[in-house]
Formats: C-alpha cells, sequence, structure tokens
C-alpha cells in the first residue's frame, strides 16, 4: 500500500498519487484518489479489518478497479491485492501502466496477466460476501463506488 503514493523531496507532508497508477485508474474512467485510498488503508482501516473496493465508472462497465484492502494481523509490509478489468479498446494502455507500477514497486510479490483473471472474479463474487477472515472472524464486505 505504501507505493500508492509517493513523498515529495521538500519535506511536504502531503503524499501525491504514483503517477502510472493513477494513469492507470484514469485510463479506466475511475475518478478514486490514490491518496483517499492510502489515507483510508492507514488512518480508517483497524489491524484484523479491511474491506473489497471495486471502483467503476458506472455500473456494468467492463473497466474495473478492485482492491483487497484486508490489513492482516501479521503482515508489517501493509501488501494488498488489486485486480484490474478492462474493455479491449485500452489494453495496452493500461498495461503499460500497471507494469510500470509493479516495476517501480519497492515490494513485488505477486504480478499476473491473464484474459481471464480468476482473482478478479473471486474479489467480484458478491455471492460470498460476508467473507469471514482470520481467527477473528473478520466479516469482510465489498463496496462497489462509481464514477
Amino acid at each position: 500500500m505504501d507505493d500508492v503514493v509517493t513523498w515529495p523531496d521538500d519535506g511536504n507532508e502531503t503524499p501525491i498519487p504514483e503517477q502510472n497508477l493513477q494513469a492507470l485508474l484514469s485510463t479506466l474512467g475511475v475518478s478514486k484518489s490514490l491518496t483517499e485510498l492510502y489515507r483510508t488503508y492507514f488512518e480508517e482501516t483497524k489491524i484484523g479489518a479491511g474491506d473489497v473496493f471495486v471502483f467503476q465508472p458506472a455500473p456494468g462497465s467492463k473497466n474495473v478497479f478492485a482492491i483487497d484492502m484486508y490489513r492482516d494481523l501479521t503482515d508489517q509490509m501493509d501488501i494488498v491485492t488489486f485486480s484490474v478489468g478492462c474493455s479491449v479498446e485500452i489494453v495496452s494502455i493500461v498495461r503499460e501502466k500497471l507494469r510500470a507500477f509493479f516495476d517501480g514497486a519497492s515490494c513485488q510479490v505477486h504480478y499476473e496477466e491473464a484474459n481471464h483473471s480468476t482473482g478478479l472474479h473471486r474479489m467480484l463474487d458478491v455471492a460470498s460476501y460476508p467473507f469471514t477472515i482470520g481467527e477473528f472472524g473478520y466479516k469482510q464486505a465489498i463496496h462497489y463506488v462509481y464514477g
């Protein structure tokens, strides 16, 4: 999660969105601020909690950015999972921006491209929510955000 923003070297305490990932969201037609996602994760999400958020320009759009913001009890690196789906017209731009983001990330865990992503479909399966996670039984919810 640390990689979705960058911190200016001028001592300013206001993070700025990572440029490749923000360009990816713009290409998808998603207006979500990465800075806001960062703050939500670190300031509002308790350890042992965190939901899945699905961002789309409009209901039913093929363009989707889904992020699992669950904060695992033992995760000291603040690893999150996100998946992207898009229309065929923007595949090359999405691939370029996503790969550039991953290549520049400080913690590179897993990168995958597929015509059919089981990870994305699993995240979007509303029938599997609430999903019980962890030894304390956190009930993870899914939230759709449009625009």
